[in-house]
């Protein structure tokens, strides 16, 4: 499990805090309660409307909503052929009453925090993917960010995807990722019985392995992020 501290703001006040991640949920506990989801924008706990606001669902469920919180991750690099650790941090605003362009979550900064000079993007935009490879482009060629994001073994939902924590891990299946040259190739193999066993399962963009494997021009995946993001 790892932790990540956050600092956490809203209509009621501001408060820092840890989240803990096993690479697919994360936990944290605010104000006496505790919450969990896979993604910034569902993370569910004890309704308690005198402390929180909620997105509320017609089973009396709700996840946190109207709020921000800056996190710092440490992210994995690949820099002049050795891999080191280095804090990236993402303020994000989830909610209706925040200004996002009709989007009701967006990433508005990041920045990472490197032995060779701090690497800032401020442009606001929907998707963790799409901030991390803001920050890849503005690296030396001589460095990647090695996470989840950038290997050969994840790919993204063709029917979409949220915010945080909805790529999917197929090392499990690397003996057929190495077939997959479309989408009607990786649907063929995204089977609901392959997800029932685990063999296809949620990671999080800012997440790695030991079994981490950068994208080639061979490999054929479903997202942004492809070989050419990181090419030296």
């Amino acid at each position: 499990m790892r932790k990540y501290p956050i600092k956490y703001s809203d209509k009621f006040g501001t408060e820092e805090g840890e989240i803990h991640s096993d690479g697919s949920s994360m936990y944290l506990t605010l104000r006496g309660i505790q919450f969990e989801g896979s993604d910034f924008e569902g993370l569910e706990g004890e309704i308690d409307e005198s402390k929180f606001q909620y997105q509320l669902y017609k089973d009396g469920s709700g996840d946190l909503f109207n709020f921000r919180m800056e996190i710092q991750f440490h992210i994995s690099l690949q820099h002049e052929n050795k891999v080191i650790s280095a804090p990236m941090k993402f303020e994000i605003e989830v909610g209706e009453e925040l200004e996002f362009d009709g989007l009701e979550s967006i990433v508005t900064t990041v920045e990472l925090a490197t032995s060779f000079g701090k690497f800032r993007s401020n442009k606001k935009v929907e998707w963790f993917e799409e901030a991390i490879i803001e920050i890849q482009n503005k690296l030396p060629n001589n460095t990647r960010i090695k996470s989840c994001l950038s290997c050969k073994y994840s790919n993204y939902h063709p029917v979409g995807n949220g915010m945080y924590g909805s790529l999917y891990c197929f090392k499990k299946l690397k003996s057929k990722v190495s077939d997959i040259q479309n989408k009607d190739d990786l649907m063929d193999l995204w089977t609901p019985e392959a997800v029932k066993k685990n063999d296809i399962f949620n990671v999080q963009e800012t997440f790695d392995c030991s079994e981490h494997q950068f994208i080639t021009k061979q490999d054929w995946t479903y997202k942004d992020w492809d070989y050419k993001t990181s090419l030296d």
